[in-house]
């Protein structure tokens, strides 16, 4: 929808697949690309990191790094991160990344949280309430305009 709107929009998402109604992974996808590759599955694979019920991929880490400072080259005005989660709170996982990008102060960031960790990692990356959209509250294309709305302030407090 945000690129649809002509929002620069890259980043990466994070589909989950499911087998016999569970989950059973998750597979990393670039936004701008369409590049895809495992991130997490519940099945043992070799050199992959244990954490909690999933085994992650660390080539699937590395190329995400890759993707978003590629990305950040190219001065995008929205960068998507899907999710931060538990691994993020405890420094691990897309962990660098956040910290890279909240020192960027020229975009705006898309970072889907789990509803119950909200609270943390606004704390933790000190995010005001101000600038969280409670998705489950407004329909997808709201959330867009919004975010078009904050795009138009962030370049208008640039040009003055």
């Amino acid at each position: 929808v945000l690129i649809e709107k002509d929002l620069s929009t890259g980043g990466f998402l994070a589909p989950g697949s499911f087998k016999s109604g569970e989950r059973s992974g998750f597979d990393l996808k670039n936004i701008k690309t369409g590049e895809h590759l495992p991130l997490a599955s519940n099945t043992v694979h070799a050199g992959w990191l244990k954490f909690k019920s999933f085994w992650f991929n660390p080539a699937a880490f590395e190329s995400g790094r890759l993707w978003i400072e590629a990305l950040l080259e190219a001065d995008p005005e929205v960068v998507v991160i899907d999710e931060v989660g538990h691994l993020e709170l405890e420094g691990s996982g897309w962990f660098a990344i956040l910290e890279s990008l909240k020192r960027q102060s020229g975009t705006i960031q898309l970072w889907s949280v789990r509803e119950s960790l909200v609270s943390e990692v606004m704390h933790r990356w000190n995010i005001p309430d101000s600038h969280i959209i409670r998705i489950e509250k407004m329909e997808v294309n709201q959330a867009a305009n919004l975010i078009c709305d904050w795009s138009k302030k962030l370049i208008d407090s640039y040009q003055k």
